[in-house]
């Protein structure tokens, strides 16, 4: 049997190395030849265990120690002990080792967890639920902007349990099946699967008797009030996020975020695109052949004049500037754009009726000529 190779040469690092440099090289090694990324790899397997005894041995000071005084003889059987007193014997042990050595020991994620599970240990504490709520505010609110009360329930931390679900004062305790890890490991050699627990449910934890208020979850519902400020210009259907505003989380993370949906309610005079609004206006046809002048309401309360051009054809369209909505953050409104159209009478009186007619034959006599003219090039086009 080959005698095993120095401890310090397997890492790559000097006697005197630091215990970050020894720590830092043993990282480097154990990516490199993780089984994970070497599948059938004997030669990879085998100086994946390797390094996992030099860094047992040479990260424990007194290990170390007898290491340095006497060599392999000074801790024999000490590297990952197993029932024989020697070596790791499987690859449950070797993972554990892991977790203890980066962190996972005390129900948290290993940095092989970290980059081959993609870091769904128990380690990371998990975010509350996000909530979403709507609102809705008129046009007028839109160009304004506009502070509104919001009721809504969430859960937060359970007071009776403060929030550990647990009836005893000493809360959850580490489960015994996955040791606080939240998986285990199953398989033979280095083929392994890792599983969520099934006695924690990934928790890493374990309650053994309930809080009656809030049945073991740790949080209860609560009915809350928030203010928040919509600010000018806002789009539809824009989603504003209130950090921390949603529910509690269920292990001591962070609270979920809040997101306030915002419809605008469609106006009755106005329609919006973006900063600019449309409307329309009706008009005689009297006043667009003659011109005048017209009073419309804005979207502010007051009313803007607009002159009417003698001969103005119906479907117009005259701009207002700076009577638009509030820019969204920026400086200034949009426009009002509003289309004149000829409205016409459903009811006339008898002198309206005689003036339209006496209107009407001035009319022909006048297009005479030009219709004559038009149909004798109509015909002509035919006969030819």
């Amino acid at each position: 049997m080959a005698a095993p190779r120095d401890y310090y040469e397997v890492l790559g690092v000097a006697r005197e190395a630091s215990e970050e440099e020894i720590k830092k090289a043993y990282r480097k090694q154990a990516f490199a030849f993780h089984p994970d990324r070497n599948p059938g790899n004997k030669d990879a397997e085998s100086k994946f265990k390797e390094a996992a005894e030099a860094y047992d041995i040479l990260s424990d000071t007194k290990k170390r120690g007898n290491y340095d005084r006497f060599g392999h003889a000074g801790v024999s059987g000490a590297a990952g002990a197993g029932p024989e007193g020697h070596g790791f014997q499987n690859v449950d042990d070797i993972f554990r080792h892991f977790n203890d050595i980066f962190g996972g020991g005390g129900g948290g994620g290993s940095i092989f967890e970290d980059l081959f599970t993609g870091g769904r240990g128990r380690s990371r504490q998990r975010q509350g639920d996000a909530l979403k709520v709507d609102v809705t505010i008129t046009l007028e609110e839109v160009d304004t902007g506009v502070d509104k009360t919001l009721e809504i329930e969430r859960r937060e931390p359970c007071p009776t349990c403060k929030g550990t679900g647990s009836k005893d004062s000493s809360g959850p305790k580490t489960c015994t099946l996955c040791k606080g890890h939240g998986a285990i490991v199953r398989g033979q050699g280095f083929v392994r699967i890792q599983q969520t627990c099934p006695q924690c449910r990934g928790e890493g934890r374990t309650v053994e008797r309930n809080c009656a208020p809030c049945h073991g979850e740790g949080l209860q519902p609560k009915r809350r009030t928030l203010n928040v400020h919509i600010p000018g210009g806002i789009e539809d259907d824009t989603q504003l996020r209130l950090s921390g505003q949603g529910d509690a989380s269920p292990d001591g993370g962070p609270s979920g975020d809040l997101y306030v949906v915002v419809h605008v309610k469609e106006h009755g005079i106005f329609q919006r695109k973006g900063a600019d609004i449309y409307g329309e206006y009706p008009i005689s046809f009297a006043d667009l052949a003659l011109g005048t002048k017209i009073d419309i309401p804005t979207l502010h309360g007051g009313r803007a004049t607009v002159t009417i051009p003698k001969g103005t054809a119906s479907g117009k369209i005259f701009r207002l500037k700076n009577q638009g909505v509030t820019q969204f953050h920026r400086e200034g409104r949009g426009d009002m754009n509003v289309r004149v159209f000829c409205e016409i009478p459903k009811k006339l009186t008898a002198r309206q009726e005689e003036l339209l007619k006496e209107f009407a034959e001035i009319e022909k006599k006048q297009q005479a000529g030009k219709n004559r003219g038009f149909f004798d090039r109509f015909k002509d086009m035919f006969s030819e």
